[in-house]
């Protein structure tokens, strides 16, 4: 009998692993396949995932800017489409009202006058109506699904119709969501277009990837000169000793020890804002499709959550526990979630906030009952 040195086996046992991790992915379903792209991740250091973060969210910025093709076809004589239009402040960017186009993945992008990714609203809330104010990435904005099927129009539909069939006020969520921005951007946007509405309950949607968003945007920001007298950013830039006229890639490496703390600085801000109007804010962790989280990480975000003082802070990121990713998303590698995910999202956040004692009290102070329990969803 032959008996091989642990040497050897250690090789062999290393070789099968990579020609394992060379299978294509549709060949590696169930757990096998999740437990390889999560030693796939792991074998990553931060540094990589970093960069292969921000290139990501650049090609969505990127595509979001160039995106042409009207839903109804292109017309003639028009030039490109575009989903963004730049603004000279610290948004960098807000979505063009009144847009109708397709996505590259082919579904529907449409824009209200307001610039919403969402159906028409007047300015003035209607009476007897309970106003959420909606802030959140591109997930929220429903990046990679229709119109109509993001968690948010999902969610939208159930509490209205519940409400009004058990003689309350109606319910609507305005959607202030746009894709690409840090906490921070979301926050200051929502502040120049949001209060008009007059929002009863301020709702923010956050991932894990909400820390390192501002040290990616202020890499671009600061060396235009935006962002240096934010009160979200100056105490931190001060601590750092970044000075103008320094490169993005300066700044980057400056700023990232303070990640957490940007973060932390941007949370405080919308919690102290809404509760300043007298307005109560949730904060909602949602996952991303395929995205494993550092359990200390995840942790770690929820007690910033709490300690910047929003009202209530909910965590629904195990939404898609057990669940094979490659069934929740339109495309590969792609963590935005499908029509399904978007679903599955919308009912996770019905159960945890229809009956929140937050959401209860403005529905009585409104006249508004219990309504009926949570839908089901289609298998």
């Amino acid at each position: 009998m032959i008996r091989c040195s642990s040497q050897t086996v250690q090789f062999l046992a290393t070789a099968a692993i990579l020609v394992w991790g060379l299978v294509p992915r549709q060949l590696a379903l169930g757990t096998p396949g999740r437990v390889r792209e999560t030693l796939r991740c792991d074998l990553m250091s931060r540094a990589d995932y970093d960069q292969m973060e921000r290139g990501y969210y650049e090609q969505i910025l990127d595509a979001g800017r160039k995106l042409g093709g009207s839903a109804a076809g292109p017309r003639q004589g028009a030039g490109p489409s575009q989903v963004c239009q730049s603004v000279d402040d610290l948004r960098e960017f807000v979505l063009k009202p009144s847009l109708s186009v397709r996505q590259p993945v082919g579904v529907s992008w449409s824009t209200n006058d307001l610039g919403m990714r969402d159906r028409p609203y007047p300015v003035a809330k209607p009476a007897n109506t309970i106003r959420i104010g909606l802030m959140g990435d591109s997930i929220a904005a429903g990046w990679g699904v229709g119109d109509d099927l993001g968690f948010e129009p999902t969610l939208e539909r159930w509490f209205d119709e519940r409400s009004r069939q058990a003689g309350g006020p109606g319910i609507e969520i305005l959607n202030f969501a746009v894709p690409g921005r840090s906490p921070g951007q979301r926050w200051y946007h929502f502040t120049q277009v949001g209060w008009v509405t007059e929002p009863d309950l301020v709702l923010f949607e956050a991932t894990q990837a909400d820390v390192g968003w501002a040290v990616r945007r202020l890499r671009e920001l600061l060396p235009r000169g935006i962002g240096w007298d934010s009160p979200l950013y100056v105490d931190i830039l001060s601590a750092s000793g970044v000075m103008p006229g320094e490169t993005g890639q300066t700044y980057e490496r400056a700023l990232r020890p303070y990640t957490w703390e940007l973060t932390a600085s941007a949370y405080r801000a919308i919690a102290e804002g809404c509760s300043s109007r007298g307005v109560p804010s949730i904060l909602a962790v949602i996952p991303r499709v395929g995205r494993t989280v550092d359990a200390a990480d995840h942790e770690r975000l929820l007690a910033m959550a709490r300690d910047a003082g929003f009202s209530a802070v909910i965590d629904i990121s195990d939404a898609f526990d057990g669940i094979d990713p490659a069934t929740l998303t339109a495309r590969a590698d792609d963590y935005h979630p499908n029509d399904r995910g978007h679903a599955l999202l919308a009912r996770r956040l019905d159960e945890a906030l229809w009956q929140h004692p937050l959401l209860s009290q403005l529905r009585n102070r409104k006249g508004s009952p219990g309504g009926s329990p949570v839908p089901s969803l289609p298998d």
